[in-house]
C-alpha cells in the first residue's frame, strides 16, 4: 500500500503529469477507505479519533487535483458528487462555491448545486437563486430552463400537499362546537377566547392562512411562474418544437395538480402556431386526454376514444410519422401492461399498439424504440397472430448496431431453442 502511494506522489508531483493521474489515484485511495470501512465493520474494530482519516486524505487530495487542473470539467463533478455523497456539507458548499466562480457558463454545474439544495437542505429558496444565477450566464441552455420549470411545478405541489395536511381551505363546519351534545344528552355552549374577540392577541403570526385560502386566486398555485418562466424561455430560444417538448414532458409528470392542464394547453398552443404538422405537436396533443386521468375512473374510456381519434387524424397529416409511431405505442403499450385496469381497457390499447405496429412496419417509419416496448407488451400479454421471435429479427435487420435489439432477439432466440 505505501509503494503504491509512494508511485502515485511521484506520477502526480512529476512534471508532465495530467487530469488521468489524479483520478486513478482518487479510485485507490477511494477503494482502499471502502475496504478499510468494510474490515472495521467485520472484525468489530472500535474507531479512534483518526477513523476518518482516510476520508480527510481523499478529500486533501480532491483539493490538490481540482487546484492543479482547475478547468477540468470530471475532476470537479467526480469531487463535488463524493462530498455530497459521504455528506460533507462544508466541503460541499466550499466546492460549489469554487467551481461556480470558476465555471459559471457550465450548466451542469448550477443543476448540481440547485439539486443539493431543494434534495439535500429542503431550501427551494436556495435552489431557486442557484437556477436563476446559473440563467444569467446561459440563457441558451435547455437544461437550465426545464429544470427550473420544474423546480416551479415541485414547489406547487409541495404548497398544496401542505395545505391539504394542514387542512387550509377544507369546509369547516360547526367550527366552535354549536349544537353538539355532551354524553348526558346537554348541548355544549361555544367557548370564545380573547384570541377570538381580539385576532392581534394571537402570538403566532407565522401561518397567515387567509392568503392561502383561495387556491383560484394565488397565481403562485395556479402555475402563472411555470408559465412566465416557459414564455421566457422560448423568447430566448424560438421557434423550438422540441424544447417546447422538453416542457411538455415536464409539465406531464405534475398531470395531478389542477393547474397543469392549463400550462399542458398553452404549450401545445404554442407549438401549434410555430409547427402545427411537426410530430412532436401531433404527439403533444395525443397524450394531452390522457395526462393526470386515473385508469380506473368512468371517465377514462371516453378520454381514451379522443385519444385514439387524434391519433388517427395525426397520421394523415404529419409527415414524418416515425416519432408519432413511436410515441403512440409507447404510451398504449404503458396502458395495456398495467394490472389495476379494466380488461376491456387492456385489449383496446394492446390493439391500438399492434395496428399501429403493423402499419409503421408496412411504411417502413419505424424506430427501434417501437420494436422495443412492442416486445413489451407481447412479454406481459398474449397477442395473437404475432411471432414476437421474428417480429425481434426482422428489427435486428433493420438495426443491426442497436444493442438492446440485438439482446432482446438473442434472448428471444434462447428461449426458443430451449
Amino acid at each position: 500500500m505505501v509503494k503504491r502511494r509512494n508511485e502515485f506522489e511521484l506520477r502526480v508531483n512529476a512534471p508532465g503529469c495530467n487530469a488521468q493521474d489524479y483520478i486513478r489515484y482518487l479510485e485507490f485511495e477511494i477503494n482502499l477507505n471502502q475496504l478499510r470501512k468494510k474490515r472495521i465493520k467485520r472484525l468489530g474494530v472500535k474507531l479512534n479519533r483518526d477513523a476518518s482519516s482516510g476520508q480527510r486524505r481523499i478529500f486533501f487530495l480532491m483539493d490538490r487535483a481540482t487546484q492543479k487542473f482547475y478547468g477540468d470539467r470530471v475532476l470537479w463533478m467526480q469531487y463535488i458528487e463524493y462530498a455530497r455523497k459521504e455528506k460533507a456539507g462544508k466541503i460541499l458548499n466550499k466546492a460549489l462555491m469554487n467551481v461556480l466562480r470558476l465555471h459559471p457558463t457550465e450548466p451542469q454545474f448550477w443543476i448540481f448545486a440547485a439539486s443539493c439544495a431543494i434534495e439535500d437542505n429542503t431550501d427551494i429558496t436556495e435552489g431557486r437563486s442557484y437556477l436563476q444565477r446559473g440563467l444569467r450566464f446561459n440563457k441558451a441552455s435547455r437544461a437550465l430552463w426545464v429544470e427550473y420549470a420544474k423546480l416551479e411545478m415541485v414547489f406547487v405541489a409541495k404548497v398544496l400537499a401542505r395545505r391539504a395536511l394542514l387542512g387550509i381551505g377544507a369546509p369547516t363546519v360547526d367550527e366552535y362546537g354549536i349544537g353538539e351534545e355532551d354524553g348526558e344528552g346537554n348541548i355544549k355552549l361555544p367557548q370564545i377566547s380573547a384570541e377570538d374577540i381580539d385576532p392581534s392577541l394571537r402570538k403566532d403570526h407565522s401561518l397567515d392562512t387567509a392568503a392561502l385560502e383561495d387556491v383560484d386566486a394565488n397565481p403562485a398555485l395556479n402555475g402563472a411562474i411555470a408559465l412566465a418562466i416557459f414564455d421566457a424561455a422560448i423568447r430566448e430560444i424560438p421557434d423550438d418544437v422540441e424544447f417546447a417538448e422538453d416542457f411538455f414532458n415536464v409539465f406531464a409528470q405534475f398531470g395531478h395538480l389542477h393547474c397543469t392542464m392549463k400550462i399542458l394547453e398553452h404549450v401545445i398552443a404554442y407549438c401549434q402556431e410555430v409547427a402545427p404538422t411537426a410530430p412532436q405537436t401531433l404527439a403533444m396533443s395525443i397524450k394531452l386526454p390522457l395526462i393526470g386521468a386515473d385508469p380506473t375512473e368512468p371517465l377514462f374510456p371516453s378520454r381514451l376514444r379522443t385519444s385514439i381519434s387524434r391519433m388517427a387524424e395525426a397520421v394523415k397529416t404529419s409527415p414524418a410519422k416515425a416519432p408519432l409511431y413511436a410515441s403512440f405505442i409507447r404510451s398504449m403499450v404503458g396502458l395495456a401492461v398495467l394490472q389495476e385496469v379494466d380488461s376491456d381497457i387492456c385489449k383496446v390499447a394492446a390493439s391500438m399498439a399492434l395496428r399501429y405496429f403493423r402499419q409503421a412496419e408496412e411504411q417502413g417509419e419505424i424506430a427501434p424504440e417501437i420494436y422495443l416496448d412492442f416486445a413489451k407488451l407481447c412479454g406481459k400479454r398474449n397477442i395473437d397472430g404475432v411471432d414476437i421471435k421474428g417480429t425481434l429479427e426482422r428489427g435486428v435487420s433493420k438495426y443491426p448496431n442497436h444493442e438492446k435489439l440485438k439482446a432482446l432477439a438473442s434472448q428471444s432466440r434462447s428461449k426458443g431453442a430451449i
